[in-house]
């Protein structure tokens, strides 16, 4: 969940714990027996690298894991995702640790929307007022041992190093989780092409310069509204631009200023002033003239 979502859970339920998850496990390394010691020291040392205060993602992660294992303590647990691929692999990833786990009586229950009345485009529980959440309490179902069981599968095709595994779950019937399908089609599409060697993400944010949308903010927003299943945020996004314009060889350049990092240190407004251009490997890629793995 975002970070507006306890907010207002806060309001609608007070008093009772809620556990924030702010670890996105969509990007950096991570492995089906996570959170084994030697993934756990790899995140960290990537988080710092892209900007994150050295020691924080440390903290945060070991506080939160602190907190699930207690969730023999309650009665009832009620996790709260949206559809897209941040969530859907929180949530498999909480699941199959749950179904490791001796439950008890505890009951584990379900939240899991796409869309909501009014709410449009719809990009997550975030954009609901202290009413609108307030709609959906009670609304969850208790999680069934087939969704446990898929959810185990999901993440050993998810975290393993094989991805032919992940094509080979889409070929099964997995409606058990109903947004599963769509994040893990989101996920493949972040893979290098036949065509060009990009992502379809770097591909799109190629297509937007090239038609025009050269400022970062304006990129983000038809990017984000493009792969609304990713579930990226502003902080990712810069990240992927970031990439592609320090790469051993450049995809875009930057005029006028610099992107902001995981640190927070730059505000998003400085980006008022930044343009994006293609570079001549960027414009190839684009007519599919070169290819990005083997540059």
């Amino acid at each position: 969940m975002g970070i507006a979502l306890p907010d207002r859970l806060r309001e609608v339920v007070p008093g009772e714990d809620i556990l924030v998850w702010r670890e996105a496990l969509y990007e950096g390394p991570i492995s089906v027996a996570f959170t084994d010691p030697a993934t756990r020291e790899a995140r960290p040392a990537l988080f710092t690298e892209k900007g994150v205060p050295e020691g924080l993602f440390r903290r945060y992660t070991e506080e939160q894991e602190t907190v699930l294992e207690r969730y023999r303590e309650h009665d009832e647990v009620v996790l709260w995702f949206e559809h897209d691929l941040f969530d859907q692999t929180l949530l498999i990833y909480l699941l199959q640790w749950l179904a490791a786990r001796e439950r008890g009586a505890v009951s584990i229950n379900l939240v899991c929307i796409d869309s909501f009345p009014g709410v449009h485009p719809f990009k997550g529980l975030g954009q609901l007022s202290t009413k609108q959440t307030a709609s959906l309490y009670g609304s969850w179902k208790e999680v069934t041992v087939e969704q446990f069981q898929l959810a185990r599968q999901a993440w050993e095709a998810y975290a393993g190093s094989n991805p032919e595994a992940l094509v080979f779950l889409l070929n099964r019937d997995i409606s058990a989780l109903p947004y599963l399908y769509r994040a893990i089609l989101c996920h493949l599409r972040r893979f290098p092409s036949v065509r060009n060697g990009l992502s379809a993400v770097q591909e799109a944010i190629l297509e937007g310069v090239a038609n025009g949308i050269v400022q970062p903010v304006s990129l983000f927003a038809q990017i984000s509204n493009q792969f609304n299943d990713l579930g990226m945020g502003d902080v990712q996004f810069w990240a992927e631009l970031d990439e592609l314009v320090h790469a051993e060889h450049p995809v875009i350049e930057l005029e006028g200023g610099r992107l902001p990092d995981y640190s927070g240190n730059l505000d998003s407004d400085s980006l008022r002033y930044v343009r994006i251009r293609p570079t001549s490997l960027g414009c190839e890629l684009l007519q599919g003239r070169a290819d990005y793995v083997h540059v």
